[in-house]
């Protein structure tokens, strides 16, 4: 488990934030520092920000 707060980079951290807010349907400002993801759930998160980056489509799964 990782919580937001423990992300010390911050451009990751805003990264972060960003893409669980679109994924949740949320301001940015709503999501906590608090909150926390499993190992899985921060893995895809990494790859769909990893994914925005390099302006891969939805269809694009590196586990394939």
């Amino acid at each position: 488990m990782i919580r937001i707060r423990e992300i010390s980079d911050p451009d990751l951290k805003a990264r972060v934030i960003a893409k669980l807010a679109e994924w949740r349907g949320l301001p940015e400002s709503q999501v906590p520092e608090w909150f926390e993801l499993d190992d899985a759930d921060f893995t895809d998160l990494l790859m769909e920000i990893r994914a925005d980056e390099e302006g891969r489509g939805d269809d694009y799964d590196p586990r394939m």
